[in-house]
């Protein structure tokens, strides 16, 4: 069974292009929201870590956690340290559910976990600053000031930072679904040629 990355900057679309390989049979798995679920599992130690007034009604206020993290590379490291081990835990959880189904997970930051070396391939999801801004913010409904922090703390994301874990497919998504669809099918051809290192 083949276990596929899909990475991308925030906006590059990433969810659009697991939805299309669920159609394909894949089962897939958004790590963003593993992540919004560990964080209210872990509210304690993050808000000690991190400081107060993170909580909302006994939760994390997300919101006002981008705003810190976001602006402040060492409390992002200091909360990426604190919840990256549970969802790999969680996220390995998943994946023996049902190891006999091809599976894709999902994340800006996949490189950092080490999910990434389990993966026979990783797709890097491409797009236009322009086109990325106006996705977010149409789909965040926020306006630009409040998540301009989150596109500059991705600037030096790379496809390169990748390439010591597994394959790297680079894909661009310009709205053109057609284009877009034949690049993920010669890719799956060759993947499901090739087989997976989670071939049983």
């Amino acid at each position: 069974m083949l276990l596929i990355g899909i990475s991308g900057k925030t906006g590059s679309g990433k969810n659009y292009v697991a939805s299309f390989l669920e159609k394909r049979g894949f089962r897939s798995l958004d790590l963003d929201l593993v992540a919004h679920n560990v964080l209210d599992t872990l509210f304690d130690t993050i808000e000690q870590k991190l400081g107060p007034g993170l909580l909302i009604d006994g939760k994390i206020n997300r919101k006002e956690l981008g705003h810190r993290v976001f602006s402040d590379e060492k409390l992002l490291r200091e909360l990426e340290n604190i919840t990256y081990p549970e969802i790999e835990k969680e996220t390995r959880k998943w994946l023996a559910e049902d190891p006999d189904v091809s599976s894709v997970i999902h994340a800006v930051n996949l490189y950092k976990t080490s999910l990434v070396k389990d993966c026979d391939a990783v797709l890097w999801i491409k797009a236009s600053s322009f086109q990325r801004r106006r996705r977010v913010i149409s789909r965040d409904k926020r306006p630009w000031k409040e998540l301009k922090g989150r596109f500059r703390s991705q600037k030096g994301l790379n496809s390169k930072l990748f390439s010591q874990c597994a394959e790297i497919y680079s894909v661009r998504n310009s709205g053109n679904d057609a284009s877009l669809t034949a690049s993920l099918d010669r890719i799956l051809r060759r993947l499901e040629g090739l087989g997976g290192k989670n071939e049983h």
